[in-house]
């Protein structure tokens, strides 16, 4: 059976300038990484991706758009 996995670029706009949010993962061999992990049973892969960004970024009010 397949593992699904979701992930999602998170951006921000900076004195005009696009950023994007990438952090050191703790296990220095995983290196740097944007929020990502696996789809549970019960969600979809849009699902997945807001809970992984407030598990990994601490937010719990942000935009989203697709």
């Amino acid at each position: 059976m397949p593992i699904k996995k979701a992930y999602g670029y998170v951006t921000r706009i900076n004195k005009g300038e696009t950023q994007v949010l990438v952090f050191q993962h703790p296990i220095a061999e995983a290196g740097i990484q944007i929020p990502k992990g696996t789809v549970k049973s019960q969600e979809d892969a849009y699902q997945a991706v807001i809970r992984e960004i407030k598990e990994e970024t601490g937010w719990k009010i942000f935009v989203s758009r697709i």
